[in-house]
């Protein structure tokens, strides 16, 4: 093995393929199997290579690792991290993002300074919209990863993890990372060198117009730095209420941000995971994607008694159910959904996605400007852990 320093930048992104949506004609409703609605995540190792600078033996040890860092630093990482993705935003023409609360990304990045194992999933087998609902968030979330550490290489394609002889202070010394321009780096590639190693998601996700916040997860000790950014479509009003009783499911709420998109619930979709155990993690760690789960039940409005729905190709692994209740006046949402007994939720975890059409006619590609579709926007998912 030769002794080459090199500054691994490993990436997860969270992309989305399109949304299956129920799609209006004038005798039945079909729900296109093209629009299934999957979160799909992917990753490839970059490399960040630093010249001139090579792992060394070390004549003098250095200081072991201070990780309490203050909380006013730990801010002004964020801060800067916030900046960065608003600057590519802007570039672009897009709207700002604020810097949401909601702390699942920063518990996601302290397990992963921890693991020095890049995976989206937490170690008891959380999913990202799993944590982020454990921790309150009312939002849609779509999670980009990015590390930097130290790794030997063989001259092949084999890297191993070098971050730990880096305190072997009688064989090694490696220069500190500074989390300023491990920020700028990612970033940086992230949106500029995606298309090789992650077709572009990361990117993607950074330069979605329906996104509103972003929560910043950062982690790092002298050798190792690790960024989750959880960027969140936040559309719903502060006083969301989802509502269990017995077999029903009420959710009341008040779209924010009407005026911008016109947004009208379109459907929700009810996805069934594996209860998230440690056992979970150590088969799908390593994966480099994650999903929901299965659809199992699709929720639209109520028809009119000469319609109906019916699903193309008789796919039968998901129903399609009106609602009890479907309620949209002005910008107020009030729903209410009773879910079949066939649903088996035992030994399972139940997620909750509401999907909305935008009104805005948007053109299916450059070059036919005459042939324009609505957009399918998530705008927020709760996942049911005692159901």
């Amino acid at each position: 093995m030769t002794e080459i320093e090199k500054k691994l930048g490993r990436f997860y992104c969270m992309n989305n393929t399109k949304n299956k949506n129920i799609n209006f004609y004038e005798n039945s409703l079909y729900m296109l199997r093209k629009y299934q609605p999957l979160l799909v995540g992917s990753f490839l190792i970059f490399s960040l290579l630093i010249a001139n600078v090579s792992l060394s033996f070390a004549s003098n040890p250095i200081s072991t690792v201070n990780n309490n860092d203050s909380l006013d630093t730990m801010q002004a990482l964020k801060n800067f991290g916030l900046a960065k993705i608003n600057e590519d935003r802007a570039k672009h023409g897009l709207s700002p993002l604020v810097q949401s609360n909601n702390t699942a990304a920063q518990i996601h990045a302290n397990e992963l300074l921890q693991t020095k194992t890049i995976s989206h999933m937490t170690m008891d087998g959380f999913k990202p919209y799993m944590l982020y609902s454990l921790y309150n968030g009312t939002g849609y979330v779509q999670q980009n990863i990015g590390q930097i550490s130290y790794v030997l290489s063989n001259d092949g394609q084999n890297y191993y993890k070098a971050s730990d002889l880096c305190y072997d202070f009688k064989r090694f010394y490696c220069p500190v990372i500074d989390q300023y321009k491990a920020i700028n780096d990612l970033e940086y590639s992230m949106m500029n060198n995606d298309e090789a190693c992650c077709n572009n998601g990361h990117k993607n996700n950074i330069l979605n117009k329906f996104h509103t916040h972003v929560s910043i997860g950062i982690a790092f000790n002298k050798y190792y730095f690790v960024v989750v950014q959880n960027f969140e479509n936040h559309y719903l009003s502060s006083d969301l209420k989802i509502l269990k009783n017995n077999e029903d499911i009420i959710l009341e709420a008040k779209i924010n941000d009407q005026n911008k998109f016109n947004f009208v619930i379109n459907h929700v979709s009810f996805f069934l995971d594996e209860f998230p155990t440690k056992l979970n993690y150590e088969k799908n760690r390593d994966k480099n994607s994650y999903d929901f789960g299965d659809l199992k039940l699709m929720i639209s409005k109520p028809l009119p008694s000469d319609l109906q729905y019916i699903q193309e190709k008789k796919d039968d692994s998901y129903k399609i159910i009106e609602a009890k209740k479907w309620d949209l006046s002005k910008n107020n949402i009030d729903l209410e959904f009773q879910l079949p007994d066939t649903l088996n939720t035992k030994n399972k975890i139940l997620t909750m996605v509401v999907y909305a059409q935008t009104l805005e006619d948007n053109p299916v590609d450059n070059q036919d400007k005459n042939h324009l579709i609505p957009e399918y926007v998530p705008i927020t998912s709760y996942t049911f852990f005692n159901y």
